[in-house]
């Protein structure tokens, strides 16, 4: 028998045996493939894999999870399609995205409802929701899944029980038929002498405004526009995106964000920090002498 028959009949073993078993997989390292095409969609301690809870093996647990505080933001691991944004009895708040070439990317147990829409398009990075506990879940996490033409994508060789996941690094697996993709654009914005914000995406579009004016300081990071408007904290996902309230009272003086997770500001001379939309804020420095701050992440 010569090597290649071989390889050939072991090959065929092994995806008749994932057959048998109810997982059908795509295998990760096709020919003429894109490493890293699609990126990290939360940061945080994986806590299970493909088939594996990280202690209990699971043959219908079909992607991977990651541990992360509630209300972190969840990006889209590729530019594509929202083909489904809603409520689901064991996943909870999910988002399903489509994209080219057959790829779908599924994001579970989001802490509210979705961030977009069905037949929204979406770019790589984009917010898509919020890392919760909804459905069938025992802590905040993201359960995140690959599959392609409808089969589950073998995503297990990327991911290790009890390892670490940085937001928007490159998933390190081969993706048949992916180009690389970074839909970030640049953006712009500015406040006006009435306290109008305008922000705009790519140097040759038009301004848009975000508020109708009282606006004293905006930052800008990720996909993030945060701005001080009446002395309030006030935060969106994007230009077109809905505004929150982060901090509210009339007393923010100054404020700083860092991605799409961390937000800062001072209020009353003092200094807090938080992680996530919905995590409690933090006294970083007291004392009410703080007067400018920054965080980097």
């Amino acid at each position: 028998m010569t090597r290649e028959t071989a390889g050939r009949r072991l090959r065929a073993s092994a995806v008749a045996a994932a057959v048998l078993c109810g997982l059908v997989l795509v295998p990760a390292q096709p020919a003429s493939a894109q490493n890293g095409a699609m990126i990290q969609p939360v940061g945080g301690r994986v806590t299970g894999v493909l088939s594996n809870r990280c202690g209990a093996t699971d043959s219908d647990h079909y992607g991977v999870d990651v541990a992360g505080n509630n209300g972190m933001a969840i990006g889209a691991a590729y530019p594509g399609t929202v083909a489904f944004a809603g409520w689901t009895s064991g996943g909870g708040n999910m988002v399903t995205v489509s994209h080219a070439s057959g790829y779908q990317t599924r994001y579970l147990h989001m802490a509210q409802q979705p961030a977009v829409a069905v037949g929204q398009q979406v770019g790589q990075g984009q917010v898509l929701g919020y890392v919760g506990s909804t459905g069938n879940s025992t802590g905040p996490h993201l359960h995140f899944e690959i599959r392609r033409h409808g089969a589950v994508y073998d995503i297990a060789p990327a991911y290790a029980c009890g390892g670490t996941v940085t937001k928007g690094a490159p998933i390190n697996l081969a993706f048949a038929d992916l180009a690389p993709a970074n839909a970030a654009p640049d953006r712009f914005a500015f406040v006006n002498a009435a306290g109008v914000l305008y922000a705009k995406d790519g140097l040759y579009s038009s301004w848009q405004a975000v508020n109708s004016g009282g606006a004293t300081k905006v930052v800008l990071a990720g996909n993030r526009i945060g701005w001080v408007q009446g002395g309030d904290f006030v935060v969106k996902d994007g230009i077109h995106g809905g505004w929150l309230t982060l901090a509210g009272g009339g007393q923010v003086s100054d404020i700083a964000v860092s991605g799409d997770d961390w937000f800062a500001f001072v209020g009353g001379g003092n200094f807090f920090a938080k992680q996530g939309l919905y995590a409690g804020w933090l006294t970083m420095a007291g004392g009410g002498q703080v007067g400018d701050i920054d965080i980097v992440t």
